[in-house]
């Protein structure tokens, strides 16, 4: 029976190879994990999971980069419990120079203004922003860094530092 679990599996992901998108679009997933760095939210969430959705806008805000709109979900568990945060924001990508050769992979940087819900002590929408650093891993693959700052939300903050691994489609 594992042998069968296991050979289902690897001709799954031999088919969603075979049918990959050759250039990306305008939409991206990112899967991993944040820390809290705010003391409230971490005295209640030791740590975050993350999802998160990316729309890039066919034109951009801002010259020399991309401009989108990302939606994150950190959660400390799919329940509903108290315990989660959803950052939405406005971004801006540039790419770093040094990066846009034909045959490199290329490092970005971004930073994004928007609201966060905060849903630890109690639900409230703040301000908030993020900073980070990305690194294409293939031509679909990318891996990133950031950092969201919040306002207070009734004691605790969506202020966390978190690392995904994503994937644009």
């Amino acid at each position: 029976m594992r042998t069968l679990i296991a050979l289902a599996a690897l001709g799954g992901a031999t088919l969603v190879q075979a049918q990959t998108v050759t250039t990306p679009t305008n939409l991206a997933l990112r899967i991993g994990v944040a820390y809290p760095i705010d003391n409230t939210t971490r005295d209640l969430v030791k740590n975050f999971f993350g999802v998160g959705f990316d729309y890039f806008f066919d034109r951009s805000l801002l010259e020399g980069g991309e401009t989108y709109l990302s939606v994150d979900w950190l959660g400390k568990s799919g329940n509903g419990a108290k315990g989660n945060i959803f950052p939405i924001m406005l971004n801006q990508r540039w790419y770093n120079a040094n990066s846009m050769g034909d045959d490199q992979r290329k490092s970005y940087f971004f930073l994004g203004a928007g609201v966060a819900v905060v849903d630890v002590t109690s639900t409230k929408t703040v301000l908030a922003g993020r900073a980070g650093y990305g690194f294409e891993l293939g031509e679909h693959l990318f891996g990133e860094l950031n950092f969201v700052l919040s306002d207070d939300a009734n004691g605790a903050r969506a202020t966390s530092a978190a690392f995904y691994l994503g994937y644009r489609f």
